[in-house]
């Protein structure tokens, strides 16, 4: 009787397993229709109409902006996609940390893919890692397709110029101790960076080898854009409710006075030319079109679990926007006035 028992015990914790298990969307074209499914994180591909989708269950392309998501299943899709770099000096070459769905293993691996995300190797892990070093995000650098920068927390920031072959930190000391830190790249001098987190604003003008904090800006760093003019306009905005505004080579940095908003935006996006400034506060997202100075407020989510929001660099007025659980991504063409949604 035992026996009898406990075969249906067993096929039914086999069905259920399967399912829970399961790495396929539930509708097919839909790739976050698995309820199980999260969203970690979109990114914006090499070809207009290219959008990278990192879930709980792999990766996901489409070629239409969204419209259309033609793979059955995910790439890597034994993997949950934390992060997503796409070089911008060889769109083709991407790079993304991928996390087990299941199982005991804690750690990350880095996945490199030299044509667009056909096909993905295992990059190796920067040598002498301490066993608590945690893979946290991941940047793509400006100088070659091949150079990306890992932030591994209690660890530091490491930079790859050979697609994950070969590592070397760019952080010692306090500023590896960061643990939520953000790097901004420079698309016209691979070697000027700033790096941000709970310890304040660092540049470096020779890639890593040596930082100074810019004492103007005080507070942790939320976030910090640039636009890709020349002379770039960066934004940087702080926990203490600060928002920074300053053009490369100023001699001064200023925050923003009279802000409309009850707080300074911990989310900033901006797009290549600097048109349009985009800053999320709660659930409230506000556009601004003459650099920050003054803002509008162009629409209210009611959740709170943004995990991206994107500009197309070829339309101000085009963004995106991802929702972790449920997983959803939607899209705005009028400067995020409204949004359709892309994944339902």
């Amino acid at each position: 009787m035992l026996v009898l028992l406990v075969i249906p015990i067993f096929v039914a914790w086999q069905l259920l397993n399967s399912r829970f298990n399961s790495t396929d969307p539930t509708v097919a074209g839909r790739p976050l229709s698995n309820p199980h499914t999260h969203l970690h994180v979109i990114a914006l591909g090499d070809k207009a109409g290219t959008l990278y989708l990192g879930t709980h269950y792999g990766l996901f392309t489409s070629t239409d902006g969204g419209n259309t998501w033609p793979e059955a299943r995910g790439a890597l899709n034994s993997m949950m996609i934390m992060s997503i770099a796409v070089s911008p000096a060889n769109p083709r070459d991407l790079a993304v940390i991928g996390r087990p769905t299941t199982g005991a293993a804690f750690q990350g691996s880095l996945y490199f893919s030299a044509d667009g995300g056909a096909n993905w190797q295992a990059g190796n892990a920067p040598a002498g890692l301490s066993p608590s070093a945690y893979l946290f995000s991941l940047q793509a650098g400006t100088a070659n397709g091949g150079q990306f920068y890992a932030f591994y927390e209690y660890a530091g920031w490491y930079e790859t110029r050979d697609m994950g072959g070969h590592w070397y930190p760019i952080t010692s000391g306090t500023l590896s101790a960061m643990l939520t830190p953000t790097l901004l790249t420079d698309y016209t001098d691979p070697n000027h960076l700033y790096l941000g987190g709970e310890q304040g604003l660092y540049e470096s003008r020779d890639d890593g080898r040596h930082w100074n904090q810019i004492t103007a800006v005080s507070g942790n760093v939320l976030s910090i854009v640039a636009s890709r003019t020349v002379p770039r306009v960066i934004f940087c905005s702080t926990e203490e409710g600060k928002l920074y505004r300053w053009r490369e080579g100023d001699s001064q940095i200023s925050s923003i006075a009279g802000l409309p908003m009850k707080s300074a935006p911990e989310r900033l996006a901006i797009d290549p030319t600097g048109k349009i400034l985009y800053g999320m506060v709660g659930g409230d997202l506000w556009s601004s079109h003459d650099g920050g100075t003054t803002w509008r407020h162009r629409s209210q989510f009611d959740r709170s679990d943004m995990v991206s929001l994107i500009v197309n660099p070829l339309n101000a007025n085009h963004s995106y926007a991802g929702f972790f659980l449920p997983a959803k991504v939607v899209s705005s063409t009028d400067g995020g006035g409204t949004w359709q949604v892309l994944t339902e």
